[in-house]
């Protein structure tokens, strides 16, 4: 009985105590909820936007490779536009991939 009694007399302080946590929660919980958002929100919305403003400039690309092989005249010159094409595709893909990787280090370093 003795420790019923001892918690009874610490009611109001344990009540006091209590008020407290819903704040403590959320200052501790507010990194948490930017770390989410930028994780699972920001960085998403990020990739699919660059992804597909990546994908609009090769097709691009491609459809202006395509009208480039009308101008040509011979297999040499095929074979030149075509080599051209895919260094740039190459090239352009190294750098895409480099951009999306910076954007994800950036993004996330900003959660942390």
């Amino acid at each position: 009985m003795a420790l019923v009694e001892n918690i009874e007399m610490d009611e109001p302080t344990i009540g006091r105590e209590a008020a407290h946590i819903p704040e403590d929660v959320l200052k501790v919980a507010v990194p948490f909820q930017t770390a989410w958002r930028k994780a699972f929100f920001d960085l998403p919305l990020a990739v699919f936007s660059e992804s597909i403003r990546f994908a609009g400039q090769r097709l691009q690309a491609q459809g202006d490779f395509l009208a480039s092989l009308r101008s040509c005249h011979s297999l040499p010159e095929v074979i030149e536009v075509q080599s051209s094409f895919v260094r740039a595709t190459v090239d352009e893909y190294g750098a895409e991939t480099s951009k999306i990787m910076e954007d994800v280090r950036t993004t996330m370093s900003k959660a942390a």
